[in-house]
């Protein structure tokens, strides 16, 4: 893919900005207003100075030449500068408020646009990319940029206008002292550019570490039991400690580059002060300028050394936030394989046959698992898929609901090749009753009618008990309103797989897919299980993937797979009746 510039990162980002533009602009104003009245207090410093430290000198009020007496001058400034202070404080308010919601809406954006975009990706996608590193890219990475359009925008108009602002006042001040600030600043920025690099460059494998840690995270507590079956509680503790110190090294030899530029700009700043000090110390000794114009300079060197100083964390946090939106724009440029094409046609009802016609497959480019396979499968008829493990059975049965695409060949429905349908009316067709059962934390009666709409409690329990569900589920505390937990973890495994049979009951689907759907069953919930499945298997096209032979009998085609290659294809009994694969399987399994 290739690698965004900051302008092209920055003006995309603008994208996401344009809705809430209206906020974003006032922001801008108001910050700028701040930045302006910081520059006015410290101007209001020469007239105090000036009233305090030389008798006769009165108020003049700019361009009105409006003179006060000096027993009321001093009032008159307090109130001003109370007032400007005053002001600053709300504008600021009001800025920071303005940037954070358009910060915040702007991250809610991006996470619902990445999530969007993923839960249309192909499986293919999530099997080459861990679920941790997606994670992190939709949670931390948006975090980061969030976290920069608050900030940085904050930072470069409030502060660059307050520095322009200062420099502005310091050249009318004095030129040649001027020239000393300029001098001093410019050797301020130097270490900023050189360092921009090295920290965009840290930044991005900053939240590549993190990603790690969402990964290593989401993996382990996902496979708790299997950590514990095998004691391995302090090893993981080792393991974690270890990605955990990949991400904290990088970011310290990040945080070493900040706290160094922030220490270099806080001495020549400093150094700086203590030079103006020593030059118009001597100025005000000798009576060319007044003791107001010593601390009114002196105000306006301090005052460009706060911004100065932000405009150096701002470079870390630019860097960082760039390189977050690359790896966010990563995810959203990448295309899925499974595209619709343009004007589809719907999949009206399944009238014929499934025919796969010279089908290969690879993943991500890699060696074919599948090669060239050719069946066909009536309506009505029960096929089923076996072979060895790694054949490539469930690849070749999950292209029918377009979960994979065939690099060479097609499918076919009733004569047209199924990437000419909807996906929506395709997979509308189709049921699958999978071996891991995929239940989420919600009660079972919301598990039943996932993405089936709206349907009564009687309707939900006729399909349960025709599932043989009705039964354990009534059984339970809540009944129907019971909720299973992550992954339906409170349910047993042939618990599980009777909601998930249930679930397809009331789908109705004219194509089944079985994958497995018994092969982790004891012997009392098989039966169940299986009486539940030759209920849903009735008047349908079914696709049964299985491993054990014993249950793919009453097939009406069997067909053979090996690495990647179609070896054989038959009913039950003629697969027996000749040498081969299929014949030295039943044997193995039936010693």
């Amino acid at each position: 893919m290739q690698k965004l510039t900051n302008y092209a990162i920055i003006k995309r980002l603008f994208r996401f900005i344009k809705p809430y533009r209206g906020r974003f602009i006032t922001g801008m104003v108001l910050l700028s207003l701040v930045g302006l009245l910081m520059p006015s207090l410290i101007t209001t410093v020469k007239p105090v100075m000036d009233m305090i430290f030389a008798a006769d000198t009165p108020l003049i009020i700019p361009f009105i030449n409006l003179e006060i007496p000096r027993e009321n001058a001093v009032n008159y400034l307090a109130l001003l500068i109370i007032s400007l202070a005053f002001l600053k404080g709300v504008c600021e308010f009001l800025a920071k408020y303005l940037m954070a919601y358009v910060g915040q809406n702007v991250a809610m954006d991006l996470r619902n646009r990445l999530f969007r975009h993923l839960v249309y990706q192909s499986l293919a996608y999530y099997s080459a990319n861990p679920t941790g590193q997606l994670l992190s890219r939709i949670t931390n990475d948006v975090k980061y940029l969030e976290s920069s359009i608050v900030k940085i925008p904050t930072r470069l108009i409030r502060d660059g206008l307050m520095l322009v602002v200062l420099f502005s006042l310091i050249i009318i001040f004095n030129w040649r002292w001027a020239l000393l600030t300029f001098a001093g600043f410019f050797i301020i920025i130097l270490p900023l550019i050189k360092f921009s690099r090295k920290l965009r460059r840290l930044g991005r494998k900053g939240h590549q570490r993190m990603a790690e840690i969402y990964d290593f995270l989401a993996e382990k507590i996902s496979g708790v039991r299997l950590v514990k079956v095998f004691s391995m509680e302090k090893e993981e503790q080792r393991n974690m400690h270890r990605v955990n110190r990949n991400f904290i090294s990088l970011v310290l030899r990040s945080e070493r580059i900040d706290a160094f530029q922030g220490a270099f700009i806080e001495f020549l700043a400093t150094a700086g002060v203590a030079l103006a000090i020593s030059v118009i110390g001597r100025a005000v000794l000798r009576g060319t300028v007044t003791p107001g114009d010593f601390f009114l300079f002196l105000g306006y060197m301090v005052g460009i050394y706060t911004p100065a100083k932000h405009f150096a964390g701002i470079n870390q946090q630019l860097q960082r936030s760039l390189a977050a939106s690359e790896r966010i724009f990563e995810v959203l440029d990448r295309r899925d394989h499974i595209v619709q094409v343009q004007n589809p046609k719907a999949l009206e009802s399944f009238r014929d046959k499934i025919e796969f016609r010279d089908v290969s497959y690879a993943y991500e480019r890699n060696e074919l698992v599948l090669k060239n396979i050719s069946l066909d499968i009536p309506r009505g008829h029960i096929a089923a898929f076996v072979g060895p493990s790694g054949a490539g059975k469930t690849t070749l049965v999950n292209m029918v609901p377009r979960f994979f695409d065939p690099v060479k060949g097609s499918v076919i429905i009733d004569g047209t090749d199924i990437r000419e349908y909807t996906i929506r009316s395709l997979r509308g067709k189709i049921a699958m009753v999978m071996q891991d059962v995929i239940l989420f934390n919600m009660s079972i009666m919301e598990n039943i009618c996932y993405g089936l709409g709206e349907f009564s409690r009687s309707e939900v329990e006729r399909f349960a008990r025709a599932a043989h569900a009705h039964e354990f589920i009534s059984q339970l505390p809540m009944g129907y309103d019971t909720v299973v937990g992550e992954k339906g973890v409170k349910l047993s495994g042939g618990q599980k797989q009777r909601i998930s049979i249930a679930r397809a009951l009331i789908k109705d689907p004219e194509i089944l897919i079985l994958d497995e759907a018994t092969s982790h069953l004891d012997t009392e919930s098989e039966k169940l299980v299986q009486e539940a499945l030759d209920s849903l298997m009735k008047n349908r096209t079914t696709l049964v993937i299985a491993h054990r032979l014993s249950t793919v009998r009453k097939a009406d085609k069997i067909i053979v797979l090996e690495d990647g290659f179609k070896r054989e294809e038959g009913r039950h009994e003629e697969l027996l009746a000749v040498p081969g694969l299929y014949r030295r399987m039943f044997e193995m399994q039936s010693i």
